[in-house]
C-alpha cells in the first residue's frame, strides 16, 4: 500500500497520428496549392457569371437593410434573406468573412473587391484541402500515395481552375473530404465519435452544396452492410449508424427547419420520379426554343431535342456524365483508378473502409446521372468530387502501373531507364499544369471595362438590358438586387457581344438586347477594345434615347 502511495504517476503521451514525413509533404502541398491558386486568382480576367450571385448574397447578408423592398415592406434581415436564397448560406458567408478583411486592406471597388473575395474564400479552402486529401490516401494506402493523390487534384486544369474561381467547389469539397476521412476513420476504428464528426462535416457540406449529403452514402452504407452481414454486432452497427445521423441533423435540420424544405434551389424540385421530365431545360424559354452550340459543349453537354430526338434520354445522360467526368479527371485519372481498383480487388473484399470511397463513386455517379436525364444538362463542375475520389486510386495505381511496365517492357530498364511512380507522378503533374495555368475568362475581360465605362454615367433612371450579367455588376446596378429597370427610362443601355461564332444559347434576355439594339435610333456608345473599330469590337455597349 505504502508503495502505491509513494509511487509517482507517469504520464502517458497520447498516440501521435501525423509524424514529421507528413508534415514536410503536406507543407510541399501547402506551396503548391497556393502557388497554383495565387497564380490563377492574378490571371482572371472576369470570374464565372455564377459568382455574381454567391456576391450579392454575401453582400445583403452584410448589409441587409440595404435591400431593396416594396414600397411599405418591412426591412430585411439576414435570417430573411437566408431564408429566401435560392442557394445555401455557406458558401456566401464564406465570401462575407474574407471580404470583412479584405475591405480594410484593399481600395478596390466594392463590385470587384466582393468578386475576389469569392475566388479567395474558394482558394482558401482548396488550398486547406490537400489537408483531407492528403489524409484519405495516408490512411488507406500509405503516406506517398496520400500525397500524389493531393498533388494531381491541385495541378489537374478543371479542379485547379474551378475552385479559383468565385465558386462553392472549394469549400464544398473541403467539408466532403472531411467527412471522408472522419467516415474512412470511423468504420477503421469502429468509433463512435467518429462517426458523429464525419455526420457533422456532413452537415457542414449540405450548408454549401445540397448535394453534400450525399457524403453521408459511403460510411452510411458500409456501417449499414457490416451490421446486416453480421460481421459488426447489429445493435452495435445501428448505434454507430445513428451517431452518423445526429451528425448531420445537428448541423443540417435547422436549415431545412427555416427554409421549410430540404432546399431552395430549382434544382430540387426536379427530383421526384414520377413527374414528367421538366420542360424548360435551358434556362428561359420552352423546350426546343433556344438550341446549344458546339461552343458550350466544350463546358457541359447538353440535351439537344433535335439532334437526339428519338434517343433514349437515360442513356444519353450515362454518357453526358461518362464524357464529362472523364473530362474532369483529364481523362488519365480514370483509366488509372480503375485498374488500381482491379489490382487491389483483394483488398477490396476485405478492407470495407475503402468501400466508403467506392460507395461514394456509385451515389455521385448515379446521382449526376439521374439529374442529367432529369434536366437535360451536366457539366465537369458538377464532377469534381468523382475527380477527387479518382485522384486516390489513381494514386495508388501509380506503383502498380511503374511494376507492370517494368515487367512488360524488360528492355527498358536493361538500358538504364527506369519507369517509376515518382516519374510516372512527375509526367502526370508536367503535363497538367500548361492546362491549368491558362489564364481565366479572358474572351470576357470587355464586359467589365463595359460596366465600369457604364458605372460613370447610369442613373437609377436609365434602363438596362444585359444578357450577360457582367456589365451590369460592375455598373453598380446588381449589387444588392437581380436585374431590374425603372418603370419608365429615357435612355436604355444594351450589351451586346459582338462575336456572332459564339452565341450564348442559355441566356433568355439575349433577344430583348438585340431587338433593343436595333431599334430606330440606336447606336453603339462604347465599345471594348476602345482602339479597334466598332464593328471588330469584342463588347459594345448600345443606347437608345437622348445623349447626356
Amino acid at each position: 500500500m505504502a508503495a502505491s502511495v509513494g509511487a509517482r504517476l507517469e504520464q502517458v503521451e497520447r498516440p501521435r497520428s501525423l509524424f514529421g514525413p507528413d508534415y514536410l509533404r503536406l507543407a510541399a502541398l501547402a506551396v503548391v496549392a497556393v502557388a497554383v491558386h495565387g497564380w490563377l486568382i492574378s490571371h482572371t480576367a472576369l470570374t464565372a457569371r455564377d459568382s455574381l450571385g454567391f456576391a450579392r448574397q454575401a453582400l445583403c447578408f452584410a448589409n441587409p437593410s440595404a435591400v431593396p423592398v416594396p414600397d411599405g415592406g418591412r426591412p430585411k434581415t439576414t435570417i430573411d434573406l437566408v431564408r429566401a436564397a435560392e442557394q445555401p448560406p455557406g458558401y456566401p458567408l464564406a465570401v462575407w468573412a474574407v471580404d470583412s478583411a479584405l475591405k480594410h486592406v484593399s481600395s478596390r471597388p466594392v463590385a470587384d473587391r466582393l468578386l475576389l473575395s469569392a475566388q479567395i474564400a474558394n482558394a482558401l479552402a482548396a488550398v486547406l484541402l490537400v489537408i483531407p486529401t492528403y489524409l484519405i490516401g495516408r490512411m488507406l494506402f500509405g503516406r506517398n500515395v496520400g500525397f500524389a493523390a493531393a498533388l494531381l487534384f491541385q495541378v489537374l486544369p478543371v479542379p485547379a481552375r474551378i475552385t479559383s474561381d468565385g465558386l462553392t467547389e472549394g469549400l464544398y469539397l473541403l467539408c466532403s473530404a472531411g467527412a471522408i476521412v472522419f467516415g474512412v476513420r470511423a468504420v477503421r476504428t469502429k468509433r463512435v465519435s467518429m462517426f458523429l464528426l464525419s455526420g457533422l462535416a456532413t452537415g457542414a457540406s449540405y450548408l454549401v452544396r445540397p448535394e453534400g449529403l450525399m457524403s453521408v452514402a459511403g460510411p452510411g452504407a458500409v456501417v449499414l452492410w457490416l451490421g446486416l452481414s453480421r460481421r459488426w454486432q447489429r445493435d452495435v452497427a445501428f448505434g454507430r449508424l445513428a451517431a452518423l445521423g445526429v451528425g448531420v441533423a445537428l448541423v443540417a435540420v435547422p436549415y431545412m427547419i427555416l427554409i421549410g424544405k430540404i432546399s431552395n434551389k430549382p434544382t430540387s424540385g426536379m427530383m421526384n420520379p414520377f413527374d414528367a421530365p421538366p420542360g424548360p431545360v435551358y434556362r428561359g424559354g420552352p423546350e426546343g426554343t433556344q438550341r446549344p452550340t458546339s461552343t458550350l459543349a466544350v463546358f457541359a453537354a447538353w440535351w439537344d431535342h433535335e439532334r437526339d430526338a428519338g434517343k433514349s434520354r437515360e442513356l444519353w445522360a450515362f454518357g453526358a456524365v461518362f464524357k464529362e467526368t472523364n473530362k474532369g479527371a483529364n481523362y488519365l485519372m480514370w483509366p488509372l483508378a480503375a485498374f488500381a481498383l482491379i489490382a487491389l480487388r483483394r483488398r477490396l473484399a476485405t478492407e470495407p473502409d475503402l468501400w466508403v470511397l467506392v460507395v461514394l463513386i456509385g451515389c455521385n455517379f448515379g446521382l449526376l446521372t439521374y439529374l442529367a436525364a432529369r434536366v437535360g444538362y451536366v457539366s465537369e463542375r458538377h464532377t469534381v468530387l468523382l475527380t477527387l475520389l479518382a485522384c486516390q486510386f489513381a494514386a495508388a495505381g501509380l506503383p502498380l502501373l511503374a511494376a507492370a511496365i517494368g515487367q512488360l517492357l524488360p528492355r527498358v530498364e536493361r538500358l538504364g531507364v527506369r519507369v517509376t511512380a515518382a516519374s510516372l507522378l512527375v509526367a502526370l503533374v508536367v503535363g497538367s499544369l500548361p492546362f491549368a495555368l491558362k489564364s481565366m475568362h479572358t474572351n470576357r475581360e470587355g464586359h467589365k471595362h463595359a460596366g465600369l465605362w457604364l458605372s460613370a454615367r447610369i442613373t437609377d433612371n436609365d434602363g438596362m438590358v444585359d444578357p450577360f450579367c457582367w456589365a451590369e455588376w460592375y455598373a453598380g446596378r446588381t449589387l444588392y438586387r437581380t436585374s431590374w429597370n425603372p418603370p419608365e427610362s429615357k435612355r436604355t443601355y444594351v450589351i451586346w457581344e459582338n462575336n456572332a461564332a459564339t452565341p450564348h444559347s442559355r441566356l433568355p434576355v439575349l433577344p430583348e438586347a438585340d431587338r433593343v439594339r436595333k431599334l430606330p435610333g440606336s447606336r453603339v456608345v462604347y465599345h471594348w477594345p476602345e482602339n479597334v473599330p466598332v464593328d471588330r469590337a469584342k463588347v459594345q455597349v448600345w443606347m437608345i434615347g437622348p445623349d447626356y
